[in-house]
């Protein structure tokens, strides 16, 4: 493996719109799901300002909150479409020669967050955060391109499959629920 700083696997993007006027869903970045679509239960559009800046993700293009980037708050923009988020995220895509399910596995792993908690600025802890130039600066030992693919398969097939057991996790209980009904009516 090879020692890389993070500037050269990333470049930051900022494409700054009005998601009314493109058309694209909110979506927010969460420490438990990545990037993920803005539910009901936290719909705050009531709180938005009309002067708020919102940026366009594309498809395989990344995000995170520099706030919580500690916490493991980042994800990819894995939806097949551009969606938009808020203009504080930090929103970057890999440069040619790297893998995007290798990162998409690393960028939150416990090793990585390590990282960013060692790197973060701010004095108090809770207000730590790390924005790009920050990141770019951080090195890491990386695989080559081809282990990298490997190893981001591997990954992509746990996440498949774990899902797919989640899946199946989910009808049993509501299978369950059911028949609990039904036999103590």
């Amino acid at each position: 493996w090879e020692q890389r700083k993070l500037g050269e696997v990333f470049q930051q993007t900022v494409e700054y719109i009005d998601p009314k006027e493109a058309g694209l869903e909110l979506w927010s970045v969460t420490v438990e799901n990545g990037l993920t679509p803005k539910s009901e239960r936290y719909n705050r559009e009531f709180l938005v300002k009309k002067n708020d800046k919102f940026k366009a993700i594309h498809p395989d293009e990344i995000v995170y909150n520099p706030m919580n980037m500690t916490l493991g708050s980042i994800g990819f923009n894995n939806s097949g479409k551009d969606v938009a988020v808020s203009g504080y995220y930090v929103t970057m895509k890999l440069n040619e020669g790297f893998d995007t399910k290798y990162f998409a596995t690393w960028l939150p792993s416990p090793n990585a967050i390590n990282l960013y908690k060692l790197y973060a600025t701010g004095s108090l802890i809770e207000r730590q955060r790390v924005q790009f130039p920050t990141l770019s600066g951080i090195k890491t030992l990386m695989p080559s391109l081809n282990e990298q693919k490997q190893i981001g398969l591997f990954f992509k097939q746990l996440d498949t499959t774990t899902a797919l057991h989640q899946r199946e996790l989910d009808s049993l209980k509501e299978m369950k629920k059911t028949l609990l009904q039904k036999m103590f009516v």
